[in-house]
């Protein structure tokens, strides 16, 4: 009787030590793609970084010598100085049309119940499926169609349609995690509609609203293939002017150009994990 007691437990020890090993199989296979893919997005950055300190009047890797000439040399460029207040001015309007926009848009395709709300979902969404070159080129056909020439107006719009997805899935996500139950006992307890979404549902989409922001601000600041078609030839963004320079320009200012994009990129997002916590927009 031990005999066949103790022979099926130690055959089921067979898949539960295969289970083990598979699990960790898995482990090792994911973090090693993770790995794989952050060394592919952080080192050709740190190397764009390291060559903007070069003394060479070239890019060379790696660099020679340590300077911070071709920073001087940014600012002291009148046409890069007026892109920059260009693209700064470009991505705070598209980001506020966007907000505007979103948190209405979100609430609509989660709370409401109405025909061709799935429609109306996969139309909000579809310029993140689109190239962004595609919607620049459709916005400047159209608008010699209508005769609405490349402006500041142009632009904004385009980034706006480009950059909404991003805002919108944000807030929905955030929205589908709220519990309603609060928003119902705020009611129960007599307070309208407008002071329960203020003080309730309002304070509880901050951290996605304040997400959406920071990932459309800077979308629409470093956007090219929006930009490039829509941009007035008068007041050319950031990323335009930047285009221009890695074309006729071979000296390691475009690599200090490209390093100060990083250190915004990456000074709002540090700015949005300090502030309301990365972690809170996975949960």
């Amino acid at each position: 009787m031990m005999d066949a007691d103790v022979a099926p437990a130690r055959g089921a020890r067979g898949p539960a030590l295969a289970s083990v090993w598979a699990d960790r199989l898995g482990f090792f296979v994911i973090w090693t793609l993770a790995g794989f893919a952050l060394l592919l997005l952080i080192a050709p950055s740190l190397i764009v970084v390291m060559i903007s300190f070069t003394e060479t009047a070239y890019i060379t890797f790696p660099p020679q010598g340590f300077t911070f000439e071709w920073y001087a040399d940014l600012f002291s460029r009148q046409q890069i100085v007026e892109s920059a207040v260009t693209s700064l001015r470009i991505s705070l309007w598209s980001t506020t049309i966007a907000l505007l926009l979103a948190v209405p848009a979100a609430f609509s395709l989660v709370r409401g119940r109405y025909p061709g709300k799935t429609f109306a979902g996969a139309l909000i969404v579809a310029p993140q499926m689109i190239p962004g070159m595609v919607i620049g080129v459709a916005l400047l056909f159209f608008g010699a169609y209508i005769s609405f020439r490349q402006s500041d107006l142009m632009l904004v719009l385009g980034l706006t349609v480009f950059c909404l997805p991003f805002a919108v899935r944000l807030v929905m996500a955030q929205l589908q995690l709220l519990n309603p139950a609060l928003e119902e006992a705020s009611l129960s307890l007599g307070a309208t509609k407008k002071r329960t979404f203020v003080q309730i549902t309002l304070r509880q989409i901050v951290p996605a609203i304040v997400a959406g922001a920071a990932f459309v601000f800077i979308e629409s600041f470093d956007n090219l293939t929006v930009a490039l078609f829509t941009a007035s030839p008068r007041a050319r963004p950031l990323a335009v002017e930047l285009y221009n320079l890695v074309q006729f320009d071979s000296s390691p200012m475009v690599a200090a150009l490209s390093s100060l994009e990083i250190l915004l990129a990456f000074v709002v997002m540090l700015v949005l994990g300090r502030t309301i916590g990365l972690e809170r927009l996975a949960k």
